[in-house]
């Protein structure tokens, strides 16, 4: 799958950022990028902004800098904003614009505002690192940390929280990478109205709590720890998500933690009810791999969806089809009674869902989809109060997968997903340890690594 770049565990982001050669006709004729400094408490917007010492004061400077390839915007760490960062310049594929901290100590916060994202990025690009987005409370971003609309944008090291969405990828914008960010408490519902007092066409409309909103193709979301993407509702009970695809395709979700998130991930289209749709492109193709989903909160996987609602006279799902999801080797842990570790309705057949390597528990039900069936459900360890899949697949095992309490979601000895693969996807597990290097390819994960 192409991506732009990607942040594999041991690799540097130094490594990641260089620049890379330029001709000396093209390096005489660009003009020279510059660095800017912001500082919150000492700096003065009368100043230059080009060294520590003469610090502009306020984002809204900032974001009238001049910027170009290789620019940097740093941000003092201890400083804190209620304003909105604006990136609207582009870099180049070797030669980023770059917003990062500097100095000693928490990250730069950017917090509550006017407008609707705290952070927007509307170049192209563009490397947001370090950086705190949202806070809990009254002074949270109105609704997204960070808004994504330009191509090939890449966040790392930050920290998201106190969001209805901590990261929202627009429709337009493609090439997006989100790499090793923790995103906690992202918890705040965009929509929640209650049907018995505004109608019955408020019944299903509730959202929100999402750690990452996906609406844009080709992103590549890695290596995050995701805590506490869960809400109330007036619909469902509890709502949120850590990664929710809606309209966007060819994301590659891998090597993830997901702790405490009402689901993993949840994947919609947009249809009218008469089969027309909102979504020229689709969603398709979407993979999800070595990733771990546990939390006593969870009560979902992997959601999504066919064609057509799995009633008597089955009318379109408005949010289906999904088309070629991939959900392989990946870790899911759910003792919450009313836990689904991967759903596929609405008449999902393999056309839809193809699930293998996988070591799940679910309470409730360990997968649905009637349609699924054969070599699209294979060598997975399953275990919960319910299978119901249209055939046992291909080298499934139902049992538990015995994951060791004290490593969550590695494997204790004797567990059948030790071996049980048959193919390698990637080179690294989740615990960074080489995949097949104990001579046998796990379900789930993890690479099988015997505790000390």
């Amino acid at each position: 799958m192409p991506h732009w770049r990607t942040c594999a565990a041991g690799v540097s982001a130094a490594a990641l950022l260089a620049a890379g050669a330029m001709s000396a006709p093209a390096a005489a004729a660009a003009a020279a990028p510059n660095t800017y400094y912001v500082d919150s408490v000492a700096g003065r917007d009368t100043a230059d902004g080009t060294s520590e010492a003469t610090a502009w004061r306020t984002l809204a400077k900032a974001n009238a800098a001049a910027l170009t390839p290789g620019s940097k915007l740093l941000l003092r760490r201890g400083s804190a904003w209620s304003e909105q960062l604006v990136v609207s310049k582009s870099g180049e594929e070797d030669n980023p614009i770059t917003v990062d901290a500097y100095g000693s100590g928490a990250r730069p916060v950017i917090k509550a505002g006017p407008a609707y994202s705290c952070v927007l990025l509307s170049g192209d690009y563009i490397d947001l690192l370090n950086v705190q987005v949202g806070v809990t409370g009254a002074e949270r971003c109105l609704w997204s940390g960070v808004t994504v609309e330009g191509d090939h944008n890449f966040l790392k090291g930050n920290y998201f929280t106190g969001n209805s969405a901590g990261v929202y990828i627009d429709e337009q914008a493609r090439y997006t990478s989100v790499n090793a960010n923790d995103f906690v408490d992202n918890n705040v519902m965009s929509v929640n109205t209650d049907a018995e007092e505004m109608g019955e066409e408020y019944a299903d409309d509730d959202a929100g709590a999402f750690a990452i909103l996906v609406h844009g193709d080709d992103s590549e979301i890695s290596w995050n720890d995701i805590r506490g993407s869960i809400a109330q509702s007036y619909d469902y009970v509890w709502d949120g998500a850590a990664v929710e695809i809606f309209k966007g395709s060819r994301t590659w979700v891998h090597h993830n933690t997901s702790v405490d998130n009402d689901t993993f991930t949840e994947l919609g289209t947009d249809r009218e009810p008469t089969g027309e749709t909102k979504d020229p492109d689709g969603v398709s193709d979407n993979v999800f791999e070595y990733n771990e989903i546990y939390g006593t909160r969870t009560r979902g996987g992997l959601v999504t969806r066919g064609p057509f609602k799995e009633t008597p006279d089955r009318p379109v799902d408005v949010n289906g089809p999904v088309l070629r999801t991939i959900f392989r080797n990946n870790s899911v842990n759910l003792p919450n009674e009313d836990a689904e570790g991967v759903v596929c309705d609405s008449t999902c057949t393999n056309e839809h869902l193809t699930m293998t390597q996988n070591a799940i528990y679910a309470a409730k039900k360990s997968a649905y989809g009637p349609g699924v069936t054969g070599t699209a459900n294979s060598y997975n360890v399953l275990e919960g109060e319910q299978y119901q899949l249209g055939d046992d697949g291909v080298g499934n095992v139902f049992e538990d997968p015995r994951f060791d309490p004290a490593r969550p979601l590695q494997l204790l000895p004797g567990s059948e997903a030790i071996g049980l693969g048959r193919q390698a996807y990637g080179q690294i597990a989740l615990n960074g340890v080489a995949i097949g290097s104990d001579g046998g390819i796990e379900a789930g994960a993890y690479e099988y690594v015997p505790a000390r």
